[in-house]
């Protein structure tokens, strides 16, 4: 295969074959564009000399991706993307006129997320927010500009070009079902005689919760694993096993299942929590209202749901 000159490729073609890959059809892709379908039929074809691979097949009715074009996809994602954000004229963010898609990489908690959302759609309500998973990838994604604001939870170290801020440290709370027998007299004892749920998330480096645990002389014995928040409210309450999480992160479990909150037989005390974004847009006027926006609600929520469980749990009796 030829090598591609660059000067020649026409950027519009990029742009089709983004509405092609999420869209899925030439039709819906022509609509989109404001095209005619022939005119984006034309340009598949112009794509499909350049790249010299098909890049769309119809399977079943439906037009197919190749791996080259699927390749080619999460190449041209970022490309069009910061392209997009380059042009923009400088200066004239208005969160009541925008439309542009925010996507936050956040843990899993359904409650301030869904508040989050509906304050946003209230400040700026032709915006859209993708919440994203939080995963092993997310700092690149943070550079490259798929993502942009990250919720980073422990030492995790920041690759250059990556700013943040430190937000109050999480609380930590254990849980168990309603009516669990270890809330009548719950002591490191007692907590000793039942088995734990963990949840492993992908960006603490291991259980900051188990290595209190170890530090403290207070072995625990797991139970069971879930690799999400969410998981944890009906795996407690079908079971005696308990476990500790950040208030953050339990809000809705403990209200949904009515969960017993208990004072921690080991927790991290100074558990640290950064937002982070990509230091080429820490002056962009519109990821700067993101980020104030999204980090006063975290610490107003934060702030209300600890209290709230600090007033409802248990004691520990040493």
């Amino acid at each position: 295969m030829s090598q591609i000159q660059l000067h020649k490729v026409d950027l519009n073609l990029l742009s089709t074959f983004e509405a092609l890959i999420e869209e899925g059809s030439v039709a819906a892709a022509a609509d989109r564009l404001h095209l005619t379908a022939s005119a984006v039929s034309h340009a598949l074809g112009r794509m499909r000399t350049q790249f010299d691979d098909p890049l769309f097949v119809r399977v079943g009715g439906k037009m197919q991706p190749t791996p080259r074009a699927l390749l080619l996809a999460d190449e041209i994602a970022p490309i069009l993307r910061n392209l997009r954000r380059a042009l923009e004229p400088a200066e004239t963010f208005d969160p009541t006129t925008t439309n542009r898609v925010f996507r936050i990489a956040l843990h899993s908690s359904p409650a301030f997320m869904a508040k989050l959302t509906a304050q946003i759609a209230t400040l700026a309500p032709g915006a859209m927010i993708d919440w994203v998973r939080i995963k092993t990838t997310n700092q690149n994604d943070l550079i490259d500009g798929l993502i942009d604001l990250l919720h980073v939870g422990g030492p995790a170290h920041l690759a250059d070009g990556i700013q943040s801020a430190h937000v109050a440290p999480l609380t930590f709370f254990s849980f168990a079902r309603k009516g669990h027998p270890a809330a009548e007299n719950w002591s490191t004892e007692t907590a000793a005689r039942y088995r734990y749920l963990q949840v492993a998330v992908e960006d603490t480096g291991g259980s900051p919760v188990e290595k209190e645990h170890r530090v403290l002389d207070r072995p625990r014995t797991l139970g069971g694993k879930v690799h999400d928040f969410h998981l944890a409210g009906p795996m407690l309450e079908g079971t005696d096993m308990i476990t500790t999480q950040p208030a953050f992160v339990m809000y809705e479990a403990w209200r949904r299942y009515g969960l017993q909150i208990l004072e921690p037989v080991a927790a991290p005390k100074d558990f640290p929590i950064r937002f982070a974004w990509s230091g080429r847009l820490a002056t962009d006027p519109a990821n700067a209202w993101l980020r104030e926006t999204v980090i006063a609600a975290y610490c107003d929520q934060d702030i209300d749901i600890t209290a709230q469980m600090q007033a409802a749990a248990v004691p520990l009796k040493e």
